[in-house]
């Protein structure tokens, strides 16, 4: 499967927004910051998403 800087950038962000909330678990300062930690799990399921659709557009302009 390819990758491109869409993917890689949505599956940092995912991981970065999980290692967040583990944190906001464990600590009661970065507890308050959960809100922004949910917006950046989105922004990265946002990017993932925009990779997985321009891979397949690609995919389909070198077919035609």
């Amino acid at each position: 499967m390819e990758v491109n800087g869409e993917i890689i950038t949505g599956v940092a962000l995912i991981f970065l927004s999980t290692l967040f909330l583990y944190a906001g678990m464990i600590n009661e300062v970065w507890s308050l910051l959960v809100p922004a930690d949910f917006l950046i799990l989105a922004i990265g399921i946002g990017f993932l998403s925009l990779g997985i659709i321009t891979l397949r557009r690609k995919k389909r302009q070198q077919v035609a």
